[in-house]
């Protein structure tokens, strides 16, 4: 019996002693869960003027926005900070146990109320800090990590409304100061100057044998224009399950064959991982020599790091309609159809052929690319933070111990593609391996592609584009063709009225736009080369084949202003006056500007090889002119006589790859202060200080020639590119003539 009942005591202490660790155990997951405050905040926005983050006056029971009020001692600007775990907070105002910060409704739109709600750890009620590099604060809402706690574009007024905004590290409007009060503690946040790269090579997952087999089947290829003399060999795979009934999905491959890719593309495909497609490995190209034994032109570098238009040309014009014809098969022509992928050398050329040609190719898996100086690969950061970002989704990896040599080292280049990727918005994947150069092709493989196809047919979507693009796109207006078959357009110019008049220099006559959208004849028979509009609406043109400028009515009946002007392009002044460009008597320059006063011309020599189009700063102080055989415009300083002085080639255009020059024509100013000058490249916008920020290429990728602002909000621009006219609504508007003096503000990096 005493043994029985000691066996029972024993039972019951463990029993009990269970008990205890089960109910301390549910209270640390309980306080994991909802952990003690870590004290009193204030939330500022950065920069003054000084704010605080504020809850509406009647915090009791939810459902208002949050707002900026002047910094007090009230306790609707303090808050408390709660963890929730994994750098996730609950925000809840001092005088509240049951309300917190919150994105309305789960909303993610640009532009989504910040306002209270009752605390249902739901995930647009939990806020990550982010640490940016100027020491502030960024608060991302879990739901849509990719948005942060706004001040409302920097509206920093007693009562201004907070919502949620596209998150920025160099957006001003994102960054706040959290300041403890009362001995609070200061919650621990990632510095982003700290190193974090995950460098695993990934295990690849087995893959499913028991799929049905494509077959492959080799070519060679010898009739190349683009790349004239070559010779290659190739593989198409095509896949069990593509039968002709309609245009496959196609995969293409740099470098060749690769045969551990057929059973992974036989696998995805059976998985319904990707679409049907049919995939075209292709080798670069040789020259052979014509004297026996001797080596050949390798044209791998060539072909491969080159940044122009010819590989994605040769891919799309060349192998891909010699390989549906060789071997019967019915290939998609949409980009987004088609993915091309590629290693080293092969891999900035896939993700080159997608920039030139996204129409053709959106969809990249790039491993090791060579962004660096063989052929300008270097250059593709910074333009992918200044043109207007492209429907192009990519899949990229890099390795830490990747090749290094002169022409750069490519672990450093491929983390800049990343962070400007990252910077414009794009949709995009990024790894590094612990590794040498091209590692983990094969273990990434079936997840890239994974990536690259998801939510296939769906579009890929362009990017959220980099914020000065964003100073100057609206989202959601794109590029729209006005006018075609027109002739040969150039010289806009806008009225106060926010008409166009221009020159077809094919037929000699001046056309305008109507805000109507039509086109009619302004003055028939003007045979001029640069066309501008006067401070009273008036129409100036200027030829270069009679030396005449002329000076058009509203009703087209024109009159000589001065002689003896040999112009290109022309600007009319506020006060009445004229400054012409023209080329100079040498073909190679300089070139001559033109002042002409009460019909007065009078030149000075210029040393620019080509002068073009020239436009004055909205603050009418300065004139730029720019070289139409060069990357530059010149700035001159406007004297108070209307004469010029202080002249320095400024204003630093982009020049493509396979061009001697920008192309420099039209230029205009925005009422804003940006310059915008028509290239070859699109139209490329400066800022006030001289480099540009923006480019913005045209859908059919075509030079332009003439560009101008407006319409009739002033906020429309127009492209002029042969025959065709594009135009598309921005946030900028027209300046002229007719414009009062502006102040112009320095343009934000």
């Amino acid at each position: 019996m005493n043994q029985l009942f000691h066996s029972f005591r024993q039972i019951t202490s463990w029993r009990i002693a269970i008990s205890a660790i089960i109910f301390l155990g549910s209270l640390a997951c309980r306080n994991t869960h909802a952990q003690a405050p870590l004290g009193l905040f204030t939330l500022s926005p950065s920069g003054p003027p000084a704010m605080n983050l504020e809850a509406p006056g009647s915090a009791s029971n939810g459902g208002e926005p949050v707002s900026l009020g002047v910094p007090s001692d009230a306790a609707s600007q303090k808050w408390k900070l709660i963890p929730r775990g994994n750098n996730l907070y609950a925000i809840q105002p001092s005088s509240s146990d049951t309300l917190v910060l919150a994105a309305k409704e789960g909303g993610k739109d640009d532009g989504t109320p910040v306002l209270l709600e009752t605390d249902g750890g739901k995930p647009w009620q939990l806020w990550s800090l982010k640490k940016n590099l100027n020491g502030t604060l960024s608060l991302l809402v879990k739901h849509a990590p990719d948005k942060g706690l706004d001040d409302l574009g920097g509206n920093k007024s007693p009562g201004a409304k907070q919502d949620i905004w596209s998150y920025n590290p160099d957006d001003p409007h994102l960054q706040w100061v959290l300041k403890p009060l009362d001995g609070a503690k200061m919650p621990s946040v990632p510095d982003p100057s700290e190193s974090k790269i995950a460098v695993e090579i990934p295990v690849m997952q087995p893959l499913p044998t028991d799929v049905p087999k494509g077959v492959t089947k080799d070519f060679t290829f010898t009739e190349s224009a683009i790349f004239p003399g070559t010779k290659r060999v190739g593989t198409v795979f095509i896949p069990a399950q593509y039968d002709g009934s309609k245009p496959a999905c196609v995969y293409v491959r740099q470098d060749g064959y690769n045969p551990a890719e057929k059973a992974m593309l036989e696998a995805l495909i059976a998985a319904k991982d990707m679409p049907v497609t049919i995939g075209v490995f292709v080798r670069p190209g040789d020259v052979l020599s014509t004297t026996n034994g001797m080596m050949g032109r390798r044209n791998r570098c060539f072909e491969y790091d080159g940044v122009g238009d010819n590989h994605a040309r040769f891919i799309t014009e060349e192998i891909l309609p010699f390989v549906a014809k060789q071997f019967g098969l019915k290939l998609s022509d949409s980009g987004n159809d088609r993915c091309i992928a590629g290693a080293s050398s092969g891999g900035i050329s896939a993700f080159n052929a997608a920039w030139e040609r996204p129409d053709a190719f959106s969809r990249v898996y790039a491993n090791s690319g060579s962004f660096v100086a063989f052929r300008g690969g270097h250059e593709f950061p910074t333009l992918i933070r200044k043109f207007e970002a492209k429907p192009i989704r990519a899949y990229l990896t890099t390795a830490t111990h990747d090749m290094e040599n002169c022409a750069g080292d490519w672990f450093l280049l491929d983390q800049e593609i990343d962070k400007a990727l990252k910077f414009s918005g794009y949709d995009y994947s990024f790894h590094i391996y612990n590794g040498g150069h091209c590692t983990g092709w094969n273990e990434s493989f079936p997840e890239a592609m994974r990536f690259i196809w998801k939510g296939w047919p769906e579009p890929v979507q362009p990017g959220t584009s980099a914020p000065r693009v964003r100073d100057v796109i609206l989202p959601g207006q794109n590029w729209e063709l006005t006018a075609k078959g027109l002739g040969d357009l150039r010289s806009p110019a806008c009225n106060s009225k926010g008409e166009l008049f221009f020159i077809d220099a094919q037929s000699g006559k001046i056309l305008h736009l109507g805000l109507d959208g039509k086109v009619t004849v302004f003055a028939a028979d003007a045979h001029a080369s640069g066309l501008a509009v006067g401070a009273q609406d008036e129409i100036y043109t200027v030829s270069s084949r009679t030396g005449n400028v002329m000076r058009y009515d509203a009703s087209g009946k024109g009159a000589v202003a001065a002689k003896g002007v040999l112009g290109h392009y022309l600007l009319a002044t506020p006060d009445g006056g004229l400054f012409v460009t023209a080329a100079g008597e040498k073909a190679d320059g300089p070139g001559k500007i033109w002042m002409i006063k009460d019909g007065k011309p009078t030149s000075i020599e210029a040393p620019i090889k080509l002068p073009t189009g020239l436009a004055m700063r909205p603050d009418q102080g300065f004139l730029s002119v720019a070289d139409g055989r060069s990357k530059w415009v010149y700035s001159y300083q406007i004297q108070a006589d209307g004469s010029l002085a202080n002249m320095e080639r400024f204003f630093w255009l982009h020049v493509p790859d396979w061009e001697d020059d920008a192309g420099a024509e039209s230029v205009c100013y925005a009422k804003e202060g940006q310059m915008l000058v028509a290239t070859r490249w699109g139209i490329q916008i400066c800022a006030d200080d001289g480099p540009t920020q923006v480019i913005l290429p045209m859908p059919d990728r075509s030079r332009v020639i003439g560009t101008c602002l407006g319409g009739p909000e002033l906020n429309t621009l127009f492209a002029f590119c042969g025959d065709k006219v594009w135009k598309r609504t921005v946030k900028i508007h027209a300046s002229g003539a007719f414009s009062p003096a502006i102040k112009v503000n320095g343009t934000p990096l």
